[in-house]
């Protein structure tokens, strides 16, 4: 294939069984729109490789050295792409049919640099449950306000695609995606669900403690700060939003980690000195005890009462 339109990138990782269902769904998207199936390996000990052998020329096979992740996976197999867009499919999740189709058209027609497309989430006992596309009339503003697109509900111009962080496992595919999303001038929306994500009982690579999401989550704020305020854009309204989107994880961080939960909280007083939560804490009667002791205080007064009913 000389030019493909697409190259859809799969990393795996010893799922042999699950990866077949991935491949097989990408490859019959190839009826209908000219793309290349990049599959890379990251060193898998369960027979995957072999799996992966068996396809022959309808896909390109890579495989890591050594097991280093799912980030490092795909950015092998983004190095390797030829194509005019790229998806990134999970090796558990599977393309609705004809649907890749319409994001690229929709790509093509909105000059978009990002196609951003609803996804489904199927259950062991066969449920599902469909997710709307996400909607992006402020690029920056949307993305402080936490819309975003999962990693397999996203089309990307191959010249605006960015690189995979290694350092992340759990939020990599939010971190690639704002990242992403704020290197572009147009995202465009798809009506419809892109791809089927599926509940199962094996591991993910996503599997991860709260603590080290509760990190990566504000690793990945301090990223987009630090972005916006290199590039002009962090005006006061948005270090507001930012500290309210540092304050989503403070809890966690008050019980596992009480360095990071101070370090967040003096950062939130930088970014608004007059900060009280809002839109990041749902419960009412903790957004009233922190206008009246603090939102220091009263996170950690619920920590401690937390914690003694545990030990209880």
């Amino acid at each position: 294939m000389s030019s493909p339109a697409v190259s859809i990138v799969i990393p795996v990782f010893n799922r042999r069984e699950l990866v077949r269902e991935a491949i097989d769904s990408a490859l019959s998207e190839g009826r209908s729109t000219p793309l290349e199936l990049i599959v890379v390996d990251d060193c898998s000990t369960d027979g995957t490789w072999e799996v992966l052998g068996t396809y022959g020329d309808a896909i390109r096979r890579l495989r890591n050295a050594q097991n280093s992740g799912q980030c490092v996976a795909r950015n092998a197999g983004l190095d390797a792409v030829q194509g005019r867009y790229v998806k990134f499919l999970d090796s558990d999740d599977v393309l609705v049919a004809g649907h890749l189709a319409r994001e690229l058209q929709r790509a093509e027609s909105a000059q978009a640099d990002i196609v951003v497309s609803g996804w489904l989430t199927r259950f062991p006992d066969g449920a599902t449950r469909e997710w709307s596309a996400p909607r992006f009339d402020s690029i920056v503003d949307e993305i402080l306000a936490g819309v975003a697109a999962p990693t397999s509900a996203a089309l990307y111009r191959r010249d605006k695609c960015v690189r995979w962080d290694p350092s992340l496992r759990k939020l990599d595919d939010w971190d690639y995606f704002c990242q992403a999303a704020l290197s572009a001038t147009t995202i465009a929306t798809e009506e419809g669900p892109s791809y089927e994500m599926r509940e199962h009982t094996g591991q993910r690579a996503t599997d991860a403690s709260m603590l080290v999401n509760a990190r990566e989550h504000h690793a990945i704020l301090h990223k987009i700060e630090s972005r916006l305020a290199n590039e002009g854009k962090l005006d006061e309204a948005r270090r507001r939003r930012l500290a309210q989107y540092f304050y989503k994880e403070l809890r966690v961080l008050s019980l596992h980690d009480r360095d990071a939960f101070d370090a967040a909280m003096h950062h939130i007083d930088e970014l608004d000195p007059h900060f009280a939560p809002v839109a990041e804490e749902r419960q009412a009667w903790m957004r009233f005890l922190a206008r009246v002791l603090g939102a220091r205080r009263a996170i950690l007064l619920h920590s401690a009462i937390k914690t003694l009913v545990k030990r209880s």
